[in-house]
């Protein structure tokens, strides 16, 4: 099994751009060093508390810092982009980065995204253009000559000019496709809810899966939809592939991780942001389903949310709760922990890390 960071951010929305640019790319050093395969970073322009709206920036900031971690945008909203100038942006960073680079792809999940780019606040159009998007990016990429006019983008391709005699570079077209090409671009996408359509596509495209967890049966159908996509155009399933992201703390018992995560960063973004958000669509559900404590999700508590959402625990007993996930589910490749607001004291969190990538992952054993 891998290890992999999922950088929302959740950070205090009261926290400048600086300080979140800061601490990304700490998170990100610590990460490296830690032995992490990835590092994924979100895209969003009107969520407070996830407000990174350029990982592109990010990226290129953490590649000079870091030595073998791989980065993705997670995910590029392909919809509220032009196409063309994403496509030559992405090739050009996944050169830059010289392979530690792979591309989320979304269609954007925040009605105010959109309405920020002056499109439908119903996500009406939100699909329909992340296809379209898509579509032109891998014609960009295959570098021929093209013009085309779609139902939300036009875009195209310049054809290049041969050089009229030596010395006349000034003809010459920067290769901004892809690092070896767009084929060994590694693509991927991510889910949140029961039976997610996008977990279908990513499956029918040959994305990679990511899934929030939400519960056994959340995860569950997100790995029957991508099946079934992949299936159905005649594509490999391959369960190494699924990552899956929690909320993860770890430290040398059960009771130290337990504080580390309740009154750090990890509590205060769930008290003051997720609860409320989960509450209103019905995500603690799977939660609740899971526990067998039969409670009602309004009742939920930081006591029941250490205890039934969160890993957190010794090293001993996050081994045994991934394990158990990893049955239940049948088998992921990747386990994924998401990153929480420890700025003002990030020493326990940064140990945390560095045990669930060199004391925790390295000793799950395969599902069962």
């Amino acid at each position: 099994m891998k290890s992999g960071i999922f950088h929302v951010p959740y950070m205090r929305p009261e926290r400048t751009p600086r300080e979140v640019f800061d601490y990304s790319v700490l998170i990100a050093r610590e990460a490296d060093q830690a032995g992490f395969s990835d590092f994924m970073i979100g895209e969003h322009a009107t969520q407070a508390w996830e407000s990174v709206p350029n990982p592109e920036i990010v990226i290129g900031a953490c590649a000079r810092e870091t030595e073998r971690i791989r980065f993705a945008p997670m995910a590029h909203l392909l919809g509220l982009h032009q196409p063309g100038s994403l496509a030559i942006q992405v090739g050009w960073l996944s050169q830059v980065l010289e392979g530690r680079y792979f591309l989320g792809v979304g269609p954007g999940a925040y009605p105010r995204d959109a309405i920020l780019r002056g499109q439908p606040a119903d996500l009406s159009e939100a699909r329909p253009r992340r296809d379209e998007a898509l579509q032109i990016m891998k014609k960009v990429w295959d570098r021929k000559s093209f013009h085309y006019e779609g139902k939300f983008f036009n875009g195209g391709f310049p054809a290049e000019e041969a050089a009229s005699a030596d010395g006349a570079e000034f003809h010459m077209m920067p290769d901004f496709s892809p690092w070896k090409g767009a084929e060994n671009l590694e693509i991927a996408m991510t889910a949140l809810s029961h039976n997610s359509s996008s977990m279908r596509y990513a499956g029918e495209q040959g994305f990679s899966p990511i899934s929030f967890f939400g519960g056994l049966e959340v995860a569950r159908s997100h790995w029957n939809m991508y099946a079934e996509g992949a299936t159905s155009k005649g594509l490999p399933t391959d369960r190494n592939r699924l990552r899956m992201c929690r909320d993860i703390v770890v430290a040398d018992t059960d009771k130290e991780a337990k504080k580390i995560a309740i009154n750090g960063g990890l509590g205060h973004c769930w008290r003051q942001y997720l609860i409320p958000v989960y509450k209103q669509f019905n995500i603690l559900n799977g939660y609740v389903d899971d526990s067998g404590t039969g409670i009602d999700p309004a009742d939920v508590d930081m006591d029941f949310i250490a205890e039934h959402i969160w890993i957190c625990g010794s090293p001993e007993t996050v081994i045994a709760k991934i394990e158990k996930m990893q049955d239940d589910i049948g088998g992921f490749g990747q386990i994924v922990m998401n990153t929480h607001d420890y700025v003002e004291d990030p020493k326990p969190w940064i140990e945390s890390m560095h045990r669930i990538a060199k004391e925790v992952v390295p000793k799950v054993r395969p599902a069962v």
